[in-house]
């Protein structure tokens, strides 16, 4: 619990995201002295890897590191980062979500794609529109590596380190400061979900990345450790890392990327959202029996 004095969650949550806008200005200032001491070309795969690890560290992790550090809480205790004699049930019971929700996940990530808005808003799409292009054009240019030397760099640094990172500042942080400042459980996970895919500004992933925050909020919510929604944020990332390694030329990776939404899609998405409701159901409801 607290060692020195206890600062109130709204002044936590300000604190978090002061740091986070403060990480990012202080990467953007290093980032060219550190590409010329690396030799790295600005716009190159080399800087944008460098830019990542900045990202991750100096946005992220530092932020969520120093707020709980200031406010006077064990970080480790705090965080969730501590084994429990259930570790790899809980990681089994995300996993088996990962694998239940993957259809809805990809239905809404079909739809998403192809939301067109009204003619008034033409030039807001055109924005979103652009800035959904570059980020695409850098996530390929990421993943369009070869050989082992990439595949490992992926795994290590776009999945590994920006789960491992993520997830410290938004569950292990912000959603456990809004579920003290608003004492509701649904309400930090979906509060925390939004802003989780607001901040990545890819407003054309918005709504599967909404879907992916909140069933990572409700695996802390109801584990209680940091470490389930870690790994299952690292295997939804490295799975997108292995497919388009090994098959991301191929035409059955072409045609899972350009699927139609249709009816039979559309129930596969619903069959999947009802099962992993049942899922997290049946796991809460075994858990309070096993505490009464």
């Amino acid at each position: 619990m607290s060692t020195r004095f206890t600062v109130p969650p709204a002044t936590r949550i300000l604190y978090l995201f002061l740091l986070m806008l403060a990480g990012l200005f202080i990467a953007g200032l290093f980032m060219p002295l550190l590409l010329h001491l690396f030799g790295l070309e600005s716009g190159g795969r080399g800087a944008l890897y460098l830019g990542m690890v900045l990202q991750s560290l100096m946005a992220f992790m530092l932020p969520a590191y120093l707020t709980v550090r200031w406010s006077g809480h064990s970080r480790t205790k705090y965080l969730k980062l501590e084994g429990d004699a259930r570790l790899g049930y809980h990681i089994a019971l995300g996993l088996l979500a990962f694998l239940l929700s993957y259809a809805l996940v990809s239905f809404l990530n079909r739809w998403n794609q192809g939301i067109v808005l009204p003619e008034s808003l033409s030039p807001v799409e055109e924005w979103m529109r652009t800035l959904e292009d570059a980020a695409m054009e850098t996530t390929m240019l990421i993943l369009s590596g070869k050989g082992v030397g990439h595949l490992l760099l992926n795994l290590l640094i776009v999945a590994g380190l920006a789960a491992f990172s993520e997830e410290l500042f938004f569950r292990g942080a912000l959603q456990q400061f809004l579920q003290e400042k608003i004492p509701n459980g649904h309400a930090s996970v979906w509060i925390t979900a939004f802003i989780f895919s607001l901040v990545h500004f890819q407003f054309y992933g918005f709504f599967p990345r909404l879907v992916l925050g909140a069933l990572l909020g409700y695996l802390f919510l109801y584990t209680r450790n940091l470490w389930v929604p870690i790994v299952v944020h690292f295997i939804n990332n490295a799975t997108v890392v292995i497919l388009h390694f090994f098959w991301g030329e191929s035409e059955w990776m072409k045609g899972l990327e350009e699927a139609e939404v249709t009816p039979a899609f559309a129930l596969m998405a619903l069959g999947s959202l009802l099962l992993t409701l049942m899922l997290f159901i049946s796991y809460r409801k075994r858990h309070l029996d096993e505490t009464k």
